[in-house]
């Protein structure tokens, strides 16, 4: 599928409503006649409802259909099928391949292949599998690596979502038709489906085309006599893992002679996909991996005061989670995470936190974790976070109502919000006093800046009221980091000088190491535009810290262009850190919003525009 179709549908996957063609082209980076034909090639894939909405506001995607529905095109001339096809015949043959071979072999001329070929040579850079590309003048290009990695390759070229539920079995045939029949596709599918259902194993549907894909071109390879030769060490620990049990049952109901290298492959790879698989307890008897997770684990809750070692539960999921994945991650199999770019953008402060329980691994591990899994560790911090007690909020409440509508407004306030208690009721507002309070809540019509925790609400509390204490509540503590931030328009070309400007502007240049240690790590984009650059959020001898830099032009920050960057120097305390986040989430969620910030040219007009979208 043309990778700008690709970037088109995560951008729309993070919108929660319409936006407009002028924002989405922007986003991506082509014309505004090249969306409208992407959404035209998109939409014309399906019979009946479309996947892209179109109205006059803009677009928006089905998020629901779009789990289980076919994208793209199964066109056999698409660069994606090309370059699987010639990595197939690379793949089959330790010798060098002239390119004329290979021109001639696909009906394509030489000048075409060798353009095709320099992409394949990219795109395993990109990959970062054991796998080198080699060429030499006048002799050809060849494949050097094991057969793992070949494997691994030719998988990782093949575009699932061009695959849906309608005619999956042609659709498949259509794409592999050079290594399988329909017999054996048909084969391959009644296995999967059968081994998932026997093992109490349950995928969703791009998980689902993801096995069944490894499957055929595992088989394919095994035919051959392609068999996976070195693995890096032989556990005995995974015989435990459920994964290894489906590994063989799916292996032995094709019927092939199994390796036990074949099983652990098998076994690594069904780890590193997001199986909801029946577990019982399982015993980790590395001894020494657990106790270096358990070791991390417990800086990580003395860093961040969440229970990620102290609770039991806790510490043996993480712990599972972690130890599980580490040999598929050692043998650089990808890990499939269909949801990655959601759950970076919704869950920025998990995620922060699972990058710091990763680099500190690392610095124990000869491991380089990637970005997918580091999205999964969050979900798992996320549940913990959510799990939190949270702390009474103690309210005072400023009204000038009847005694009757007075008690309606507590009773409502306490009943939406358990965890805010109105401790106080006065009645004049100018004779009220603020202190020792976390929420002021009013029914006086005062114009007054008397406090940031004041908040003006209707007589009869209204839902728009419930809306604006809920965004409060979840950035408390935060609307002060703002209000001091720093502001610089500035023209840089990478993240890492647009970082070190912004510090060095603000007089922090020399906390530089710690914003690349994190960046290293990975990129702290946030999409639409945005990122938020910040170090592993460890106690910093500072009081926190905003600042803000709108770059001129576009910078590629990880995977997206960016031009809001909010450099955040965390607080000693988890709730402003998490309140913050929480609050950058609100903002770049909404591509307007984002909009806005950037056309503001100056810090007082920029902390406006902010507060009015939070709705104070």
């Amino acid at each position: 599928m043309n990778k700008n179709i690709n970037k088109m549908l995560d951008v729309l996957l993070q919108q929660k409503g319409f936006i407009t063609n002028k924002q989405l082209s922007d986003l991506v980076g082509v014309t505004e006649r090249s969306i409208r034909n992407y959404v035209a090639k998109v939409n014309g894939t399906f019979k009946d409802d479309k996947l892209i909405v179109s109205t006059e506001k803009g677009y928006k995607i089905n998020k629901g259909k779009y789990d289980s529905s076919s994208i793209g095109s199964n066109d056999p001339n698409t660069d994606d099928q090309i370059l699987f096809r010639i990595a197939l015949l690379l793949t089959n043959s330790d010798e060098y391949t002239q390119i004329d071979v290979i021109a001639d072999e696909l009906s394509y001329s030489g000048e075409s292949i060798r353009s095709k070929i320099q992409k394949l040579f990219m795109r395993i850079k990109k990959f970062d599998i054991e796998l080198n590309f080699e060429s030499k003048i006048f002799t050809g290009v060849r494949l050097v690596g094991n057969e793992e990695s070949k494997r691994l390759l030719l998988e990782e070229l093949v575009p699932i979502k061009i695959f849906s539920k309608e005619n999956l079995s042609y659709q498949i045939y259509s794409f592999f038709d050079e290594i399988v029949n329909m017999d054996d596709i048909s084969k391959i599918i009644r296995n999967v489906e059968g081994t998932l259902t026997k093992n109490n194993c349950t995928v969703d549907y791009w998980t689902y085309v993801k096995l069944i894909i490894h499957m055929i071109i595992m088989n394919y390879r095994m035919d051959n006599n392609n068999f996976v030769k070195r693995l890096s060490v032989y556990e005995k620990t995974v015989n435990e893992f459920s994964e290894y049990k489906l590994a063989n049952d799916l292996i032995n109901n094709l019927g092939n002679d199994c390796t036990k290298e074949e099983l652990l492959s098998l076994t690594y790879y069904l780890l590193a996909l997001p199986l909801d698989i029946t577990n019982p307890e399982i015993i980790l008897n590395d001894e020494k991996i657990i106790s270096l997770i358990e070791d991390t684990l417990f800086r990580a809750e003395k860093y961040f005061n969440i229970p990620v070692y102290s609770n039991e539960k806790y510490r043996n999921q993480i712990v599972n989670h972690i130890a599980r994945l580490l040999n598929p991650i050692k043998e650089k199999i990808p890990i499939f995470n269909p949801y990655f770019t959601e759950l970076k953008h919704e869950y920025i402060f998990a995620y922060s936190i699972s990058s710091f329980i990763y680099d500190d691994l690392e610095k124990h591990l000869d491991l380089t974790i990637p970005e997918p899994e580091i999205a999964y560790l969050s979900i798992h911090i996320q549940l913990v976070l959510n799990d939190e007690k949270k702390d009474t909020l103690k309210a005072l409440l400023i009204v000038n109502n009847k005694q009757i509508e007075t008690k309606l407004i507590k009773n409502k306030v306490e009943m939406f919000f358990q965890n805010v208690q109105v401790k106080q009721i006065d009645h004049e507002f100018n004779k009220s006093d603020f202190d020792g309070f976390d929420l002021v809540l009013t029914t006086i019509n005062e114009n007054c800046d008397k406090s940031e925790k004041l908040i003006h609400i209707s007589r009869n509390f209204s839902s728009a009221d419930i809306q604006n204490v809920q965004q409060f509540i979840s950035t408390i503590g935060t609307s002060n980091l703002i209000s001091d931030a720093d502001y610089y328009q500035i023209n840089e070309t990478s993240n890492l000088t647009a970082i070190e400007k912004l510090l060095d502007l603000s007089g922090y240049s020399n906390l530089f190491i710690n914003f690349k240690e994190r960046e290293s790590m990975s990129s702290t984009d946030v999409g639409n535009f945005t990122a938020l650059p910040h170090p592993f959020l460890t106690k910093f001898s500072y009081d926190p810290k905003v600042i803000v830099g709108i770059n001129k032009t576009d910078i590629l920050w990880g995977n997206q262009k960016v031009r809001l960057i909010i450099v955040y120097i965390p607080s000693k305390e988890l709730e402003v850190n998490k309140g913050f986040f929480r609050d950058v989430y609100v903002h770049t969620n909404n591509l307007e919003t984002v909009q806005k910030l950037l056309k503001t040219k100056n810090r007082e007009k920029f902390i406006k525009t902010w507060n009015e979208e939070r709705g104070y």
